[in-house]
């Protein structure tokens, strides 16, 4: 019989994730697999207060077609505990891993107890997987004190090092926030620094830039190899949403950045969805035309209401060329959206019956809209892939959170590359403030943009700029929320110190960041 190996937390976190264990001979003569089939990990998310999604794929040969695994569907079992040595099993099961989605599964567990810890696996011809983590949500309505969330993403595996994450798992969050850029779809084959000269890159992708569903799927499991990725993922749950690297740079509904004919793109656009489907722990699903929609809203007890838009999916093409661009009329037509008419509704309909101390917006791409001119620029330039892009857009937000009862907003984004405290501006008065959270790796090591002074200069909402590897911790109370802007002091060696860089803070019914 094979003995089930079940690593502590602090094991998964000392660097056992990937490896888990090492087979004997006699196990692998029994084993209908040639390798370990579970070398991506496992995951949860979408916790509900009576459930969660359990995820893992099997590929005993991640990097070759169809993962080295059969064309064929493959039982697996899985356990949920209350205890990680599984002692105590509340709920089991067995389900298909299907060829057709790259052999993945999204176990759909309910009946679980709200606010509990519990610990899950997968069994596969008797071979157990890394043992994961996953907390519910509080009972609706019940008095919380205080959650506290990682916001993490833009994560170029050939820009460095995942240190990052190990720290996030290290500081014990109830859940994380991935907003987007999971898996950078360009590759590089030439890299160059900010000079224009050859660098040697932290490492490489195995296969170039992706076009194709099993190249996607390639894609994903170079990222997921990493072991620090996987203890972020084994030790709490996850949201999860995609911005544009999931598919392709600065993409917007079925436009891409390269000017292709729409009709061609949303091929592109399908396999690159149902690849983050296959490797996200999400329940929703593709659809019969390809579309992923993640957009959705949890509350976490009477503390707080997430609402979690889809910024990408439906907006509008991006005005005046995208980019880094001045202004022109298309940027204030009035069509010019980046949600849709059926998310603008559900996101007014949540905060109209949000009774919640807090309504907090975690989404893809920067709110705010400062002007990046340069020092001596004649004219204002702005961000056409954020909101900067769609200011009636903006605008439309920034109202529904003016009216948020008790009046309590806080957004938390990334995209940026770099660290930004922010405050949001309606008829020069802040209605919310929002944390934008700096990449794990993408951009690797650089110093202070030469033009941070000049924006902390020209825009007086804008707070804070830091250009260093990271995430954001974000603590919230009943009393307000306070972000702690954790940074890596180099991506591009592994295991590099990682410190609190800075603390903003916004106290509850007194809108404005005050430094922590």
């Amino acid at each position: 019989m094979t003995k089930l190996i079940t690593p502590t937390r602090r094991a998964l976190l000392g660097g056992l994730v990937a490896a888990p264990f090492v087979l004997t001979g006699r196990a692998r003569a029994q084993l209908s697999f040639s390798e370990f089939p579970f070398p991506l990990g496992v995951a949860a998310g979408d916790m509900t207060p009576g459930g969660f999604i359990l995820w893992t794929r099997l590929a005993q040969a991640p990097l070759e077609p169809n993962g080295g695994m059969p064309m064929k569907p493959v039982a697996v079992d899985w356990q949920v505990a209350t205890d990680e040595n599984f002692k105590t099993v509340v709920a089991k099961g067995t389900e298909q891993a299907w060829p057709e989605l790259a052999h993945s599964l999204h176990v759909d567990v309910t009946g679980m107890k709200p606010a509990t810890r519990y610990f899950y696996r997968f069994l596969c011809d008797g071979l157990p997987s890394t043992v994961g983590a996953v907390t519910t949500l509080p009972a609706p309505g019940s008095a919380v004190d205080k959650v506290r969330f990682a916001a993490v993403g833009c994560q170029h595996f050939e820009h460095g090092w995942y240190t990052a994450y190990r720290d996030a798992a290290r500081q014990n969050p109830d859940f994380m926030f991935h907003y987007g850029d999971y898996i950078y779809e360009y590759h590089d084959p030439w890299p160059r620094d900010r000079e224009g000269l050859p660098i040697t890159p932290v490492r490489r992708y195995s296969r170039p830039t992706p076009m194709s569903l099993e190249d996607y799927r390639v894609r994903y499991a170079d990222t997921k190899l990493d072991g620090d990725l996987q203890a972020a993922h084994a030790v709490c749950g996850w949201y999860c949403t995609y911005d544009d690297h999931e598919v392709e740079n600065n993409w917007a509904s079925v436009y891409d950045q390269e000017n292709d004919p729409p009709e061609m793109f949303v091929y592109r656009r399908r396999a690159a969805l149902q690849a983050w489907y296959e490797h996200m722990p999400v329940r929703c699903k593709p659809t019969a035309d390809g579309l992923v929609d993640f957009h959705r809203r949890v509350d976490y007890g009477s503390l707080a209401r997430f609402h979690y838009p889809n910024t990408r999916l439906y907006r509008s093409d991006q005005p005046c060329g995208d980019n880094y661009k001045p202004d022109c009329a298309a940027r204030h037509a009035p069509a010019q959206d980046m949600l849709n008419a059926a998310q603008w509704s559900w996101l007014e309909e949540g905060f109209r019956s949000s009774r919640n101390a807090w309504n907090i917006i975690p989404q893809q791409v920067m709110v705010c809209i400062p002007d990046r001119r340069e020092k001596g620029g004649s004219e204002p330039i702005y961000n056409m892939d954020s909101w900067g892009g769609y200011p009636a857009a903006q605008q439309h937000l920034l109202e529904i959170c003016a009216r948020a009862p008790g009046g309590n907003v806080l957004v938390v984004t990334g995209d940026e590359h770099r660290n930004y405290a922010n405050d949001l501006i309606l008829r020069d008065k802040v209605v919310a403030s929002e944390f934008v959270s700096t990449s794990i790796t993408s951009n690797g090591d650089r110093a202070d943009d030469d033009n941070t002074a000049n924006m902390l200069a020209n825009n007086s909402f804008v707070k804070w700029i830091n250009d260093q590897r990271g995430y954001v911790m974000t603590e919230v109370t009943r009393e307000g929320c306070v972000g702690d802007y954790r940074t890596v002091e180099t991506v591009t060696k592994r295991d590099a110190p990682v410190a609190s860089a800075a603390k903003w803070a916004v106290a509850a019914g007194k809108p404005g960041l005050i430094k922590a």
